[in-house]
């Protein structure tokens, strides 16, 4: 399995997670974004295309949601996992010379 199918297998379901409850507690602006998020998720085809989605993601504090805190919770578990692909990508580029 290469790893943009491992990142689109482990992100797509913390996204399902955040995009029901963000439905279920009527939070329709946030429900939008985050589908959003994972139409370009499922669009991927190359690992390169990362970029987009991160930057994508980079901008959900500006967007202005009030969230409670199950749908921040929710948010921070996909935000901190694209934070840690980020890294691992960073650091195999800083090391391929």
């Amino acid at each position: 399995m290469d790893a943009l199918t491992t990142i689109k297998d482990e992100l797509k379901p913390k996204l399902d997670s955040l995009i029901i409850y963000l439905n279920e507690t009527n939070e329709v602006a946030a429900s939008s974004f985050f589908t959003n998020i994972l139409v370009i998720l499922a669009g991927l085809t190359e690992e390169e295309q990362l970029l987009e989605l991160f930057i994508e993601l980079s901008t959900t504090a500006f967007q202005g949601f009030n969230f409670d805190e199950v749908s921040w919770a929710l948010t921070d578990e996909v935000l901190m996992y694209a934070e840690q692909v980020a890294h691992t990508f960073t650091a195999g580029s800083e090391n391929a010379h």
